[in-house]
């Protein structure tokens, strides 16, 4: 039946997380009535300690470092009797806040069984596949009494806010994280439930804004004398990008890194997802006429420059005739391979000046580079294969993912090929009110996982 893992071995691995999934649903509901917002230092610790909870559970050995501010990271440890290769996994047990709290249908942490899904903030990004991962390492404990490979895992509590600590763990526990490959926290199914694989990210860097031109808020009647913050702010930004989506910032595509002629081959076979994601948004059309090809490789490979947030004055009901005295705006900007953002964040500054928009206060707040591993890795072919065994689709290979977050740090700095592998899927409304985590993906995700992480075993 399979190359690696004998019919009957595999039937007990599978129809050990056939037979034992509710409780792991019930391990996943029960995390996620666990709030642990990082943006609002929300549940953290206590977050932490469940998870810690659950790996010893499991038979992991683990311990909590201390950043000098910010959560707890886990590192555990699980050794298989065999030896052999290592597999490092990255999760996070840090969700987005739930606003807007009244367009939820139940409560954000409630966790209910809805449809076949577990409806909760933190249920598929990423509580989801922490759980999903459990009971595939339970599952070869159980059937086998031992695991294929050697594991370490990695579990933050920052990583919605840009990982601003991670690296203090990195460096110390840099000697001990060697391995041969890295799965990292995401990944799951496409519109059209075709397993996802992707090997790299974006990487990103977070800047605030901030204008002030008075000393305090005053009567809308001095606009004719007096500089409103909002329009300077307004100003600044119309110099960043231009309306066909070039990025104005000078030097700011310098170091670029284009896409290699076989990324693009890959991109190029990549299924259009265009007519589910304009459903989706309720949108007729992509920026600039996107479609096709030209969409699929500036979705994957152009830097953007987005305005996540911008706030002045007076946004109550009703009217306030106020000249504000601040204004304030949020950027994110998406980077490829190559861009360092510290740079970019100089660079980003230098432009203010030269516009003579020096005196706009700027605020780095997160900063990732991009990572990529090479489409040929063993992981990469390994992930693919055991995808479309365990779903009974092709799997789709993803060059990179659009988002961001600290993979660079496993590519780059640990130098370990990482894919992205998971339970998610694309109506999970990641990062949305309703956020969701369907049961029958969670399940399979998991054999998925344990399918990997037996060929990686004896192939990898």
């Amino acid at each position: 039946m399979t190359e690696t893992l004998g019919e009957t071995q595999q039937n007990d691995v599978f129809g050990y997380i056939d037979r034992y999934s509710d409780i792991f649903v019930d391990q996943l509901r029960k995390l996620c009535r666990q709030p642990s917002v990082s943006a609002q230092n929300l549940g953290l610790d206590e977050a932490a300690q469940l998870v810690q909870k659950l790996l010893s559970g499991t038979g992991f050995e683990n311990e909590l470092f201390h950043p000098t501010k910010g959560p707890a990271v886990i590192f555990a440890e699980l050794k298989s009797k065999t030896g052999g290769k290592t597999l490092v996994l990255y999760n996070h047990y840090d969700v987005q806040p739930a606003d807007p709290v009244e367009l939820w249908t139940n409560p954000p942490f409630s966790a209910v069984l809805e449809n076949g899904r577990v409806c909760a903030r933190g249920a598929s990004d990423n509580k989801g596949n922490i759980v999903s991962r459990l009971m595939a390492i339970n599952a070869f404990l159980k059937a086998r009494g031992d695991v294929p490979v050697n594991l370490k895992w990695v579990i933050e509590g920052e990583e919605e806010i840009g990982s601003p600590h991670f690296s203090e763990f990195i460096e110390k526990y840099k000697t001990r994280l060697s391995g041969d490959a890295a799965i990292w926290e995401f990944g799951g199914l496409d519109y059209d439930d075709r397993p996802l694989v992707t090997l790299g990210l974006k990487g990103m860097l977070y800047i605030e804004f901030k204008v002030q031109t008075a000393l305090k808020d005053s009567h809308s009647a001095r606009a004719a004398v007096v500089e409103n913050p909002a329009w300077r702010l307004v100003r600044m930004l119309d110099t960043i990008q231009d309306e066909y989506g070039r990025i104005l910032i000078e030097g700011w595509n310098d170091d670029v890194k284009p896409f290699t002629a076989e990324e693009l081959e890959s991109i190029r076979q990549i299924p259009l997802e265009e007519h589910s994601i304009r459903n989706e948004l309720g949108i007729k059309n992509f920026l600039y006429g996107l479609t096709g090809f030209e969409f699929k490789k500036a979705f994957y490979g152009n830097p953007t420059a987005n305005i996540a947030g911008i706030w002045s004055g007076y946004t109550g009901p009703g009217h306030k005739t106020v000249l504000p005295s601040v204004a304030q705006a949020k950027m994110d900007f998406r980077l490829v391979p190559n861009q360092d953002p510290v740079k970019l964040a100089g660079k980003l500054k230098q432009h203010l000046e030269r516009h003579d928009f020096g005196d706009i206060e700027l605020t780095l707040q997160a900063e990732n580079p991009a990572a990529r591993t090479p489409i040929n890795a063993s992981i990469a072919k390994i992930a693919a294969k055991a995808g479309k065994e365990v779903f009974h689709k092709e799997s789709v290979t993803l060059v990179t993912s659009a988002a961001s977050g600290p993979m660079h740090y496993f590519t780059n700095t640990l130098g370990l090929p990482t894919v992205a592998i998971g339970c998610n899927h694309p109506q999970s409304n990641t990062h949305a009110p309703n956020e969701n985590q369907r049961i029958d993906v969670f399940i399979q995700a998991s054999k998925w996982v344990a399918r990997v992480m037996d060929d990686f075993g004896k192939n990898g």
